[in-house]
């Protein structure tokens, strides 16, 4: 017994902690987040990320510079539009399509794990009351047993699964830092703002 209500709680908590590990990475249409000190991709503390209609836009909130990168491989730096190359119009265009996995897996896990924690909230709940029907007469630990069998297995297996998935994803957040630092040094206009 004392086994199952464990398993609970740790298929509970692997949830909730798959889901905050990427939530912070979840960036929605339109929606911000830190690039400075929560990232190693910028090297200015004050820039902030945004995507809007799949064009990701970076800001140095000291100087109000930007960087713009399109759906389409182009790339804008405070309003003017850079010429690239053959292989630098390649990191452009593989640096938005990882972001953009990257932000769309995140999400992703974020919803599941929310829905994981959900059902080991529940789960958690009817074994409570299952701990509490052990004061009736009728009701003993082989029929609370029998009522959560094979519930905390599915969780277990369910927060198995996103944990991967975030193992995954950490791994995507690596060759983007590569891909960022890649471009910095290919296309010197980045490079020059000195916080991109």
């Amino acid at each position: 017994m004392k086994a199952r209500v464990f398993v609970l709680a740790a298929g509970f908590a692997a949830a909730v902690f798959s889901a905050a590990l990427v939530a912070p990475a979840s960036v929605s249409a339109g929606s911000h987040t830190g690039c400075g000190n929560h990232s190693n991709l910028c090297r200015g503390e004050n820039v902030s990320a945004v995507i809007e209609d799949g064009c990701i836009v970076f800001t140095d909130k000291e100087s109000g510079e930007t960087v713009e990168i399109t759906e389409q491989a182009k790339l804008v730096v405070n309003g003017q539009s850079v010429r690239l190359n053959r292989g630098q119009r390649a990191l452009v265009e593989e640096y938005h399509a990882t972001l953009a996995d990257i932000v769309e897996e995140a999400k992703s896990i974020g919803i599941q794990g929310a829905k994981v924690g959900l059902h080991g909230a529940g789960l958690g709940l009817k074994a409570a009351i299952g701990v509490l029907m052990l004061l009736s007469p009728s009701y003993d630990s082989n029929d609370l047993e029998k009522d959560l069998e094979g519930n905390e297995e599915e969780l277990e297996r369910v927060a198995s699964k996103l944990e991967r998935r975030a193992e995954r994803l950490e791994e995507s957040v690596g060759k983007l830092e590569r891909l960022h630092e890649d471009l910095r040094d290919n296309v010197h206009e980045l490079d020059d703002l000195g916080w991109f």
